[in-house]
């Protein structure tokens, strides 16, 4: 039935980058189906690190804290680059200086999602994190994207 729409519900945050990842090969996989199935993706807020203040944590820290040492820091983001470069993410981790509280992106993605470009937001926040190295704990910067 040409009349129906899947509906895909994405529960991803935006300080992940295994969902970034996840979304470009969604994407790819978008490509494959036949035209006349319509498919509408939902956004559906999940954070990651709740614990994170409002203000962000430095993100050196919070990585070794997550993971270790730098070495071991390096050896869990080379997989997440590797799989980032296959989809065309070109990650620029070493920029990003703070682990955001995301709660108020997720809040922007919900508020995209009334004029009906929830998708697009996530990937202009994507972005804006994981390439553009943008503080996403300043509500200035979320009001600019």
């Amino acid at each position: 039935m040409a009349d129906d729409v899947v509906q895909i519900d994405v529960v991803s945050d935006v300080m992940c980058p295994w969902c970034y990842v996840g979304k470009k090969r969604l994407e790819k996989a978008l490509t494959m189906i036949p035209e006349d199935i319509q498919v509408q993706i939902n956004w559906k807020p999940f954070q990651l690190d709740p614990t994170i203040p409002p203000e962000g944590r430095d993100r050196q820290k919070y990585l070794s804290d997550k993971f270790g040492s730098p070495e071991q820091v390096a050896e869990k983001y080379e997989p997440i680059r590797q799989a980032g470069t296959e989809e065309g993410i070109a990650f620029n981790f070493d920029g990003i200086q703070l682990s955001p509280n995301t709660l108020n992106a997720h809040r922007l993605i919900r508020w995209a999602g009334e004029a009906g470009v929830q998708d697009a937001m996530s990937e202009r926040l994507f972005v804006a994190y994981f390439i553009e190295a943008a503080d996403l704990t300043d509500k200035q910067v979320l009001t600019d994207l």
